[in-house]
């Protein structure tokens, strides 16, 4: 079978999760005997594509828009057409499976226009992830990025009719909240798939000595969104409070929205002897190391951007068992929060994070008792491998000429993947 063409223009560093998700993919298509080959952007680096096994290939990522006009949506994917196509003829690709693990609406527009420019014979297995609201910047509900759903439902509709079979499309989103906001206007049945990093099961319960400090750990990719900002102002008023805490903040501020990041952080490591400050590039490995050493995740995130869009950091905290302090009115702490294994912040102002921090502290044994059984209960999360198997194995069923006449004619049978739940 043709190799799987794994495309993500949105993946330029080891910064953020975009690096982690494709390595769960490469681990998920190994377990089936597939290769695959990555497009990424081509303003990754040499160093970091040799050492990722990438191929850049894309000028710009799903966070490129600054216009938001009709223009400019038509322009990026035009752009990201010219760009696949170009390179798939280089590379001699035929693919059988395309996994998208962050789309948006001038990606799935370009692809249709793509494929539709090859005039395949069989359409490939096409699976998308939709990561972000239609402006990642905005409410999936804010009125002003209607117009901007209406893009997605153009692109979804040339992509249908290109493919010609719906069955051979599948959608997916990581929260409940982002598969209902698509679902009207995709056309397609929408799944809610997370797709986590290699972790297989929750963390040894950390046991605190009496005279340790209680750790407040924050990581991740320092964008605007992820309230940065606020955690200066938030650890004075919680050390005027309590002298038990200690906050460990990692944010990496390249290539980021967030152009004061450097100096925000410049004043967190100046801020107090409880504050350890990082913003280096970390392995998969350091990042779990750093994760898993926390006694709680610090999530200020705004809610008006991540109202329905998931976090991936806190999926991985969930599986391990790492309680959450988290803004109210975000979809993937949501469920947490009501049943009691993290506590929610009222509001994304500075003491608003403040206080949930010094309830969190208070209540530490009860939530930490509640996250752990949480995530012992979990299991494995095999919704990807599933979506995947199943996948391969439609791609994987006869096609074309050849298949009729070798089973008209000489009576072979050509051998199909069982079939999976």
């Amino acid at each position: 079978m043709e190799k799987v063409l794994i495309i993500d223009p949105s993946l330029r560093s080891a910064d953020g999760h975009h690096l982690g998700v494709l390595q769960r993919f490469r681990t998920e298509l190994g377990k089936l005997w597939l290769g695959s080959v990555t497009l990424a952007s081509l303003h990754a680096s040499d160093e970091f594509c040799r050492g990722a096994n990438l191929i850049p290939t894309f000028e710009k990522s799903i966070y490129y828009r600054t216009e938001w006009t009709r223009a400019e949506f038509y322009d990026g994917a035009m752009k990201f057409c010219t760009e696949l196509k170009a390179r798939m003829r280089e590379l001699r690709l035929r693919p059988g499976i395309m996994i998208f693990p962050a789309a948006d609406q001038s990606t799935v527009l370009g692809l249709a226009r793509c494929l539709e420019s090859y005039r395949l014979r069989e359409p490939p297995q096409i699976l998308l992830w939709l990561m972000v609201a239609p402006h990642y910047r905005k409410s999936v509900d804010d009125p002003s990025a209607a117009p901007l759903l209406d893009e997605y439902e153009e692109a979804f509709a040339a992509l249908r009719r290109v493919v010609g079979d719906d069955s051979c499309i599948h959608v997916c989103c990581e929260t409940e909240a982002m598969t209902a906001t698509y679902r009207s206007r995709v056309g397609l049945e929408i799944e809610t798939v997370i797709v986590h990093k290699l972790i297989e099961q929750p963390r040894d319960r950390r046991v605190r000595r009496p005279d340790e400090a209680i750790r407040i750990v924050c990581t991740g990719n320092a964008n605007a969104a992820k309230g940065y900002s606020l955690l200066a102002d938030a650890i004075e008023r919680v050390n005027r409070e309590r002298s038990d805490l200690a906050f460990l903040i990692h944010g990496t501020v390249e290539q980021t929205d967030y152009p004061e990041g450097r100096q925000e952080f410049g004043r967190l490591a100046q801020l107090a002897p409880n504050v350890t400050v990082r913003t280096d590039v970390m392995s998969t490995e350091d990042y779990l190391a750093w994760l898993s050493q926390a006694d709680l995740l610090l999530q200020p995130y705004d809610p008006l951007v991540y109202r329905a869009r998931g976090s991936g950091v806190f999926a991985e905290a969930v599986k391990l068992g790492i309680p959450v302090v988290a803004t109210r009115g975000c979809d993937f702490s949501r469920a947490a929060i009501e049943q009691g294994r993290a506590v929610g912040i009222d509001a994304f102002a500075s003491e608003s994070v403040a206080q949930a921090v010094l309830v969190a502290a208070d209540r530490l044994d009860e939530i930490s008792a509640r996250a752990a059984s949480f995530a012992a209960d979990l299991g494995i999360d095999r919704s990807l491998e599933l979506l995947l198997a199943r996948t391969v194995a439609s791609a994987q069923r006869p096609r074309g000429w050849i298949d009729k006449t070798l089973k008209r004619y000489l009576g072979v049978k050509v051998p199909r993947m069982a079939a999976l739940p």
